[in-house]
């Protein structure tokens, strides 16, 4: 896989996140009662179902099934995304410029989980 790969495929997937959407009507997202909290409760269960499509796929093995669910994870999580609107999007920005900013110099690994923890300041809240 090469990075243009990569870009070109996820793009192509937040387009139909959006169009299937779009196709099934789950709009509007806006109004008053649509609140974060409610937006992302309402979705909460099909991404804890697509979760646990992956650790089935994991648990048996099944490269394939693997790559599948890990990608119908990430439709799901795109989905709620979109759901959020303005926040969803502002969600995005801040997640990637803080991910951007992780440095051998600032971060290290945590070895039981693979995460990145900063090295000082405040403690990481799965620590």
């Amino acid at each position: 896989m090469q990075r243009e790969q990569f870009i070109k495929a996820v793009s192509e997937m937040a387009d139909q996140v959006w169009d299937f959407h779009e196709r099934w009507q789950f709009w509007p997202f806006d109004g008053p009662e649509r609140t974060p909290s409610r937006a992302i409760a309402e979705r909460q269960g099909i991404l804890d179902e697509e979760i646990a499509e992956l650790g089935e796929a994991v648990e048996a093995d099944d490269g394939e099934e693997i790559a599948a669910e890990a990608a119908d994870v990430l439709f799901v999580a795109l989905g709620h995304v979109l759901s959020l609107r303005e926040p969803g999007l502002a969600g995005v920005r801040s997640v990637t410029e803080k991910n951007a900013g992780k440095t051998e110099e600032t971060h290290r690994v945590r070895p039981d989980t693979g995460k990145l923890l900063p090295i000082a300041g405040k403690p990481h809240k799965w620590r």
